[in-house]
């Protein structure tokens, strides 16, 4: 049997990300020589071990051009749902849809990007590996349970010697690679100001809270609607599904610090870590952002809800179905119904780099807590 699967597995470089006014650093290396990756440059950091004795020398700078902040993107105009849901995805009027998240990457964070990446292709090579291992396992017992049978195993000890090495052999690399497929990630550091990791902190919560919602669904289209023509008081349809947040970690990441994870239903997921975000489609297509390059907007919608009411959001009135241009009930439909409009809210993720999701919300209140508490960490970031 080839063992070449050996030279496969490399050691994952850990990365150090600093969060703090000044901005968000990356240092990737080893202990005495390391690359801090910040918004002015490249440094190279040598040290002796033990010794107090370090130097940093600035390798590579770029200078950018000023650009107004994410934040100051403006919210579209509060919209209504419509009382009939329709197929809006082909002819919606507005999309909510980020772009490829390759293109999304800040230059700040590629280093952490391309280790994330690395690590996930040796992840899915070892495993193939495995599968091969798993196989030569498999057949050398079985040939050596049919030698038993033949006796040859007994009646040489020598192919008996044999048999049994090599199987100790194949089952000592099977080991080897799962604990190498395990470490087959980028142990991430996270260093935050005291007064920022205090924000963040409140952030927590204020997620955690949010992941309890009843409902939480994923806003992927929205059409605007002829409220004459369909006698609807509602001057918009959207299409939504039905989602959930939680804490959870970017497959190639390994970090102490959890991730905010809202899953969506078109495209690629977002976590959001402290100082960074993350637009993740599959192992290989990911793309890392500064957090302060986000743009988070909140909005409180009134909702005209034909499913099951949320227990933790309020009916702030009644529509009939089917209305008059004055609201009151069309009496030419037998089956107008009276529907309630429920108060939702509403999240939206914009940025310039072309991030663009929104999330309807159960629990309003909630909603708006989280969307603060966020706003309020990414204020102490730079731009």
């Amino acid at each position: 049997m080839g063992w070449s699967f050996r030279r496969r597995i490399k050691v994952i470089p850990g990365v150090y990300l600093n969060v703090s006014k000044r901005g968000v650093s990356t240092t990737v290396g080893v202990r005495g020589a390391s690359l801090t990756f910040r918004g002015d440059g490249t440094y190279a950091n040598v040290g002796i071990p033990g010794t107090g004795l370090s130097s940093r020398q600035k390798i590579s700078g770029r200078t950018s051009a000023s650009s107004p902040s994410s934040r100051s993107l403006s919210p579209r105009p509060q919209r209504s749902v419509p009382l009939i849901p329709e197929d809006i995805e082909h002819n919606a009027d507005y999309h909510f849809v980020s772009a490829d998240p390759l293109e999304i990457a800040s230059p700040d964070l590629q280093v952490l990007q391309f280790a994330v990446i690395e690590a996930n292709r040796q992840k899915y090579d070892l495993k193939e590996d495995l599968k091969l291992l798993y196989d030569s396992v498999n057949k050398t017992r079985l040939f050596i349970n049919l030698s038993k049978f033949s006796l040859l195993y007994f009646l040489l000890p020598p192919l008996r010697k044999y048999l049994d090495l090599l199987l100790s052999k194949k089952e000592s690399a099977v080991e080897e690679v799962k604990s190498s497929i395990a470490s087959s990630s980028v142990p991430l550091g996270i260093d935050m100001d005291d007064d920022i990791a205090d924000t963040y902190e409140q952030l927590l919560s204020a997620f955690e809270d949010l992941t309890s919602s009843q409902y939480i669904w994923d806003i992927t289209s929205a059409s605007d609607v002829d409220k004459i023509k369909l006698r609807s008081v509602a001057a918009s349809a959207i299409a939504r599904t039905r989602t959930r947040f939680s804490f959870s970690h970017v497959p190639g990441i390994d970090s102490d610090s959890p991730a905010f994870h809202l899953i969506n239903s078109n495209g690629a997921d977002i976590y959001i870590y402290p100082g960074f975000f993350v637009m993740y489609e599959n192992p290989e297509r990911l793309g890392i952002v500064e957090l302060a390059k986000l743009c988070v907007l909140f909005e409180r919608t009134g909702f005209l809800e034909q499913e099951n009411m949320p227990q933790d959001s309020k009916k702030i009135s009644e529509v009939w179905e089917r209305a008059n241009k004055d609201g009151s009930r069309d009496k030419r439909f037998s089956d107008n119904r009276l529907l309630p409009v429920m108060e939702y809210g509403e999240i939206t993720f914009k940025s310039k780099t072309g991030i663009y999701e929104k999330y309807m919300i159960s629990n309003c209140q909630g909603a708006d807590d989280f969307v603060n508490a966020l706003n309020r960490f990414i204020s102490l970031l730079p731009v």
